[in-house]
């Protein structure tokens, strides 16, 4: 299974609005996944994958928040902010960076 990084840059190619779109859509099912496991007994394989989907949520909530806003989340990591400085340098090529702070 490929990480959310990787899945991310996968969708650095599209516009602005269409990648917050994208993350959106990706955010909301990381969420279903979080709480359909939520139940489940500590320690099994399904709250697991339920635990690390609520994970990859917020974290995805820190870099939807980045590319709306332009400004790190709260919380945000070192490792969300090198991925979102690599999304802000591929939408500066295409000169998606500048101009009000609207989503």
């Amino acid at each position: 299974m490929e990480n959310l990084d990787t899945r991310i840059l996968a969708l650095s190619d599209l516009d602005r609005h269409a990648l917050i779109e994208a993350l959106i859509r990706i955010d909301a099912q990381m969420e279903s996944r979080a709480c359909s496991g939520r139940r489940a007994k500590h320690g099994s394989s399904e709250r697991y994958r339920a635990d690390e989907a609520r994970s990859d949520s917020d974290r995805l909530g820190r870099i939807i928040y980045f590319l709306r806003f332009r400004s790190p989340a709260s919380g945000a990591t070192a490792q969300d902010m090198t991925l979102c400085k690599s999304l802000e340098e591929k939408l500066r090529l295409k000169n998606q960076w500048i101009g009000e702070h609207t989503a």
